[in-house]
This record gives C-alpha cells, sequence and structure tokens, in this order.
C-alpha cells in the first residue's frame, strides 16, 4: 500500500512554559527552534527558528504576523517526527551574538512587526529562519530550557483545505536550579533551589498545522 502524503504548513498558535527559570521577571524572550525529521524520503531533517516572547510563561500566537509564527510548509510522506526546543531566557546582547552568527542573506518582511511584537526580535525577523536554528544549536550561551518531540504519520493529518491543532509536550532539557544569594551579617549565603528535574513536565507548545 502506497505511503499517504501531504502537503503542510505548520505556525506556532500557542506556548505555555509555566517554569522559565527567571524568578519574578514576567516577561522573557526566547528562541524556539523547530525540526521535521524524515518528513519524506531521501530528506533527514529540516530546522527552522522563531522568536518566543513569553509573559508570565504563556504566549498566544493567534494575532500575531504570519511571518513571525510560520515554521514549515513541507510535503510529508509516511512516517515522521517533530521536534521543538526553546532556549533559556536570553538578553539582548546574547539574541545580537546569535544575529552574529546568523549573518548572511536577509528576509525583511515582518521586520516591524516584530519590532512591535518585542524588541529586539525585529533584528530577528530580518535574518533567514533557517540560520537561526543553526545559530542556537551553535552559540554556547544559548542552552536549552524544555524540549518535545511528536511522532506524526501524513495520514494523522486531513486531506486538502483541512486544518487541526497539534499540542506538544514539553520537558526540561536539563536540571533546572535557582541560585539564591543572601546578605547576613555582612556576609553572603548561597543556597541553590532545585525547580525542575532533568526529564519533568514543563508545559506544552500548540501548533496550527494545515493541508494545503
Amino acid at each position: 500500500m502506497a505511503q499517504v502524503k501531504r502537503e503542510l504548513e505548520i505556525v506556532l498558535n500557542q506556548a505555555h512554559i509555566p517554569v522559565t527559570g527567571t524568578g519574578m521577571l514576567r516577561n522573557t524572550s526566547h528562541l524556539l527552534t523547530a525540526e521535521l525529521i524524515w518528513p519524506r524520503t531521501g530528506v533527514a531533517r529540516k530546522s527552522t527558528g522563531q522568536p518566543c516572547a513569553l509573559k508570565s510563561g504563556k504566549a498566544d500566537f493567534e494575532s500575531v504576523n504570519w511571518g513571525l509564527k510560520a515554521l514549515f510548509k513541507e510535503n510529508v510522506t509516511g512516517r515522521f517526527a517533530l521536534g521543538l526546543t526553546l532556549t533559556e531566557a536570553l538578553d539582548d546582547e546574547e539574541i545580537e551574538k546569535i544575529l552574529r552568527t546568523a549573518a548572511g542573506a536577509a528576509i525583511a518582511f515582518g521586520a516591524d512587526a516584530a519590532a512591535a511584537l518585542w524588541p529586539p526580535f525585529g533584528k530577528i525577523a530580518a535574518a533567514p529562519l533557517d540560520a537561526i536554528a543553526k545559530s542556537v544549536a551553535k552559540y554556547p550561551g544559548a542552552t536549552i530550557l524544555a524540549e518535545g518531540m511528536a511522532e506524526l504519520d501524513a495520514a494523522d493529518f486531513p486531506t486538502s483545505g483541512g486544518e487541526r491543532l497539534l499540542t506538544v509536550r514539553m520537558r526540561a532539557a536539563r536540571r533546572l536550579v535557582r541560585v539564591i544569594r543572601r546578605t547576613s551579617n555582612k556576609q553572603t549565603q548561597v543556597s541553590r533551589k532545585v525547580l525542575l528535574e532533568k526529564g519533568a513536565p514543563n508545559g506544552d507548545i500548540t501548533l496550527s498545522i494545515k493541508s494545503l
């Protein structure tokens, strides 16, 4: 029997990462990398990246410019997998370093919308998405906070014109510890609080997948 084939458009819908490791900081900037694993014969992997701004650990992409939430437009055949990783919170300087690593041909669409969404993501929108994904993997400062994977089949998705939501459960990519410093009698005391053990559940990311 021939394997089912689909042409899919995959975009971000929502993100909920309850533990970001930032203490009282309510708004955090991250980079999300998505990877299709063996989407079809002859193609082992396809990677892309997008900025992800969380407010109190949540993000809703429904009203965001399409160019800032689109991940893939790909043909898939039979069985394949979709992997997601989210970096720990990055400051402006770290994002700049990643962008320098991703220097190359630019795509300008969506830059204004990105800047309005969350500075400095306007600059990220002007970098190729595949270059961002590769740069996150190479840059040593971009520690992965959460990761998840879904095993899928082209037959899981409706025929042309159909759409479904896919929720990928995220887990801690490593043991997450918060360092707490207190000063008492002119002496600094350091303690460590374990927020999550490696592999512990840490929210989910929902994707909207449309069959073209």
